[in-house]
């Protein structure tokens, strides 16, 4: 295996180790600065939470949207969903400094419309998730259609009156095709909450 060169750092587009979950952390903000408010955003904009909540954070990463939400909502049933052992171990250790007991799910989620595993939750919330899921470089109406899907499996693995709340980039769909496919996916009260440059959080909800 090729050690890693450091001048990886440098380059402008591709650049960076983003696999890497303590380089992750270590670059985000520094890289992408608007990603602390859009966390605080996409706190803001979810429904209160108490003990009876559960809550899923999809393609948890290193854990920061599950850490942010359990430091205002430590009651909350979390439960934290990664296709990569390595991140999901990360993103344990780090709400676990807040004391708090979470469950980990190692799963891979597909843009097919499956439900996620571990459901029906109350919330999903999903963090520079949505983009990865349907896929870098995918455009056009297979955006469309790879959104539409994604959006039906997290619908249905929501319960009754459940809030699914986005909190991403527009570097794959425009926010207002991703709004519509939300729609057609069967969600209603669709709307944003915050956008700045490209970044975004929106959210809606199934129908009770």
């Amino acid at each position: 295996m090729t050690p890693p060169n450091w001048r990886q750092n440098l380059l402008r587009r591709g650049g960076g180790f983003w696999k890497n979950g303590y380089w992750y952390d270590l670059h985000v903000e520094r890289r992408m600065p608007l990603v602390v408010p859009m966390l605080e955003e996409m706190l803001a904009a979810l429904p209160p939470l108490d003990a009876q909540t559960s809550v899923c954070d999809l393609a948890c990463g290193t854990g920061n949207a599950a850490y942010t939400i359990l430091s205002a909502y430590p009651m909350a049933r979390m439960t934290l969903i990664d296709e990569d052992p390595e991140l999901l171990a990360l993103a344990r250790a780090k709400v676990g400094d807040l004391h708090v007991d979470v469950q980990a799910l190692q799963a891979t989620v597909s843009a097919d419309g499956e439900p996620l595993p571990g459901g029906p939750y109350d919330v999903i919330v999903a963090s520079l998730a949505l983009h990865a899921i349907v896929g870098h470089g995918v455009e056009g109406a297979e955006a469309e259609t790879r959104y539409e899907l994604l959006f039906q499996g997290l619908g249905e693995s929501l319960t009754p009156g459940g809030h699914l709340i986005v909190a991403d980039h527009v570097g794959t769909l425009g926010l207002f095709r991703q709004m519509k496919a939300m729609e057609r996916a069967g969600f209603t009260d669709v709307d944003c909450a915050w956008r700045q440059d490209d970044f975004f959080v929106c959210g809606g909800r199934i129908p009770a």
